[in-house]
């Protein structure tokens, strides 16, 4: 088996220099095609941080991963490969617990599981259920739309019972989201949430 195919290496390798730059391994993908195989390494932050990956640092970690390889054919074999290093694009779908918390104080839409949509802030997650805020947003006018007669301004989902969530790219942010955000965190039993006070998301960064 080759070292494309195995991965072992690759993977451990991939860990250790990405864990001195403060990263962590998300996903790998190998393309082959016609000419040169393209391994693809997608990185970002550690679940427990809000914001997204510096591009300078996921810069600094590509070369050393670069060097790496280079260092030892065992990592991704002799032949000559493409390798890209890049950070989640804004249109990954959120499938792994770790993506719901690596997306807190986003804005989300939701579809579950009975066909119903949703455009909710995710506020907290506590064991394997969301903590949303629904946001409807506004109409082609600019006008505010307002939620159905009877609906719960709060939302609160299983993971299980969400058929697909992808974060919506927003420019402007709630001012109060760390408020939201420390208000959600002090309701969790658990505790797992940020702390207040930390780094409210900025807007997103295409990879």
């Amino acid at each position: 088996m080759s070292a494309l195919e195995d991965q072992t290496i690759l993977r451990e390798t991939a860990t250790r220099v990405l864990d001195a730059h403060g990263l962590v391994l998300e996903e790998v993908e190998i393309r082959r095609g016609g000419g040169m195989p393209q391994v693809r390494l997608v990185v970002d932050l550690p679940e427990d941080q809000l914001g997204s990956a510096d591009l300078d640092t996921v810069a600094e970690a590509s070369r050393a991963l670069s060097e790496a390889v280079d260092a030892d054919d065992a990592v991704l074999g002799s032949d000559p490969v493409l390798l890209e290093v890049t950070t989640p694009g804004v249109e990954r779908e959120l499938t792994q617990l770790r993506h719901f918390r690596r997306s807190l104080g986003r804005l989300l839409t939701l579809t579950t599981a009975d066909g119903a949509d949703h455009r909710a802030r995710l506020l907290a997650v506590q064991g394997e259920q969301l903590r949303l805020r629904q946001e409807p947003g506004r109409d082609e006018r600019g006008r505010p739309r307002k939620l159905p007669k009877g609906t719960s301004e709060q939302l609160e989902l299983v993971i299980a019972d969400v058929a697909s969530a992808r974060v919506e790219v927003e420019f402007d942010p709630p001012v109060d989201l760390a408020q939201l955000l420390a208000d959600a965190a002090s309701d969790d039993p658990t505790a797992s949430n940020h702390p207040a006070g930390e780094h409210s998301p900025a807007a997103d960064k295409e990879s």
